[in-house]
């Protein structure tokens, strides 16, 4: 009795296997509820992307001045705005292009004689996703591109005002004697973002 005992447990177990290696699928280790099996190819596409916006919860146009004194004898303080935020998302190429920076230029206009026009891309917000991008500090805008954001990898910084980075610009009087103010002027500031 006991040797029969032991022979249908062997059976059993033996039964068992061979289901368990029916369902694992054929020689090929493909699976289908029959044990035949069909394999297919997958590929997975991630494009390059470069965007960049600018947001104000009123409007990117802004107007900076210089504040007269309150009494006879003191200079003029510099004016500052901090309405504009820097969006952006970036996907890195697989060796082209590792990371990613924003630059900053006057692309139209010059700024008057005896005055400077800075800007300073703060740390950015939480919000979004990936590896944000750093300062690289204040900067005196010019007409050529110097970078304000570096080392952009994979990310995004959400959209809108009060996401990604704040830009505060700061219109500073720096040299009295060659002041000539004649009439408002008009600047267009270009940002851009590349590897």
């Amino acid at each position: 009795m006991t040797k029969l005992l032991k022979i249908l447990t062997y059976l059993v177990v033996l039964f068992l296997c061979t289901i368990e290696a029916h369902a694992q699928g054929n020689s090929n280790g493909n699976v289908n509820g029959n044990g035949n099996g069909y394999a297919f190819g997958l590929g997975v596409n991630i494009p390059q992307i470069s965007i960049i916006a600018l947001r104000s919860n009123s409007s990117t146009s802004i107007s900076l001045g210089l504040d007269g004194p309150a009494e006879a004898g003191l200079g003029a303080t510099n004016t500052k705005d901090s309405s504009i935020w820097v969006n952006y998302t970036f996907v890195k190429g697989k060796n082209t292009r590792p990371k990613a920076k924003v630059y900053a230029k006057i692309s139209s206009g010059s700024v008057p004689s005896g005055m400077t026009l800075n800007v300073e891309a703060k740390s950015p917000t939480s919000h979004g996703k990936g590896n944000k991008g750093t300062s690289t500090g204040e900067i005196t805008l010019t007409s050529t591109d110097q970078a304000i954001i570096e080392n952009i990898k994979s990310a995004n910084t959400g959209k809108g005002a009060n996401k990604g980075h704040n830009l505060v610009y700061d219109l500073d009087l720096s040299s009295y004697n060659i002041v000539n103010y004649t009439a408002p002027v008009v600047l267009t500031i270009t940002y851009t973002i590349a590897e």
